[in-house]
């Protein structure tokens, strides 16, 4: 059965919100505004990303991201230390999940 564009509104906005609870619990000032959606012939992807500016943290974050998505569909999950050249150092987490159609 085919996904609606409501559907995947509702995905959408339901991820973004809850990963903005997970940030705020832990006292983090990064909030995620959206997310990607690609619609496939096979399945419906979604794709964000989260940045962690405090190292303590990292690991509460990750377990708790990884929580959330597992719940929607097939994921994949990449941590990667980034150090700009005007902002603090942060950990940025992104995911890809994969619901099929």
């Amino acid at each position: 059965m085919e996904m609606t564009r409501e559907e995947r509104d509702r995905i959408k906005d339901e991820l973004r919100d809850k990963l903005n609870v997970i940030l705020e619990k832990n006292d983090l000032p990064y909030r995620v505004d959206r997310l990607s959606v690609m619609n496939i012939s096979s399945k419906i992807s979604f794709l964000g990303n989260v940045r962690v500016h405090d190292k303590d943290k990292v690991k509460t974050v990750l377990a708790e991201v990884e929580e959330l998505v597992n719940q929607y569909g097939k994921t994949t999950i990449n941590t990667r230390d980034v150090i700009p050249c005007c902002e603090l150092p942060y950990t940025y987490i992104n995911f890809h999940i994969d619901i099929p159609k």
